[in-house]
């Protein structure tokens, strides 16, 4: 039983760390779209981002807690 939990949680790590990649990835690339954009698209491009940038550091702390949690569990 132990070892699902472990597993379960290194699921979740993993699903983490494939959601923040994503979301940089669509940052990226709407970065890239505001040079070609015209000023109305370009100010929800930028909104857009600046939420994904939040939802990302979002993610990255709830990351680090669950790393966290998971050490103290090996101990």
């Amino acid at each position: 039983m132990r070892d699902h939990k472990i597993d379960e949680r290194k699921d979740k790590i993993r699903r983490i760390k494939e959601v923040i990649e994503n979301t940089q990835d669509n940052i990226e690339f709407a970065n890239d779209m505001l040079v070609a954009s015209a000023d109305e698209r370009r100010k929800q491009l930028k909104a857009q981002n600046e939420r994904r940038g939040n939802y990302v550091d979002t993610l990255q702390n709830e990351l680090k807690e669950k790393l966290g949690k998971e050490k103290k569990q090996k101990k």
